[in-house]
């Protein structure tokens, strides 16, 4: 009996750790996941002017310890920063969810205001390997689009190599 007893306990101890959620949204760990390859990190600016309500000011990739840190529920440093200028000022977006790749990047997060923050994009290497070659380089290096509140934004950024 005492066997079945600690067996049970067992198995719901496993259980309730399968669905553990993290953080004050209480997102599933899961929900993260990076493979990357090769070092992607930096400030990535847009690649000409934006146009409409919302317009993406920057993104921040943050290095793979960034990454490592976030998926084992460290919530100190994202290792993924949006920001949007909008109808209530400039807002940073944080990951809700994100699955980021050598070639690709999907992100969810917030706005300020509440609105569900979606990114779709593609990372070009050999671009992203011209712009460290030529600081200030205006060679897209992410493309794809972002969206807010309904409204789709296209996505066009280039590494920034600082003032």
């Amino acid at each position: 009996m005492r066997r079945a007893i600690v067996a049970v306990v067992a198995g719901l101890l496993v259980l309730t750790g399968c669905d553990r959620s993290e953080g004050p949204g209480k997102t599933p760990a899961s929900a993260f996941h990076h493979q990357l390859s090769a070092d992607v990190s930096g400030e990535y600016r847009p690649v000409g002017e934006g146009a409409g309500v919302w317009r993406v000011d920057s993104l921040f990739i943050g290095q793979a310890e960034a990454f490592q840190a976030w998926e084992a529920g460290g919530r100190s440093a994202p290792p993924l920063i949006l920001t949007l200028t909008g109808p209530s000022g400039t807002s940073r977006v944080t990951p809700d969810a994100y699955d980021v790749t050598d070639d690709n990047l999907r992100f969810s997060g917030r706005a300020a205001n509440g609105e569900k923050v979606t990114v779709q994009a593609r990372l070009d290497q050999g671009a992203l390997a011209t712009a460290r070659r030529n600081l200030g380089d205006q060679t897209p290096v992410i493309t794809g689009s972002a969206s807010v509140a309904g409204q789709r934004i296209p996505l066009s950024l280039g590494r920034w190599g600082g003032d």
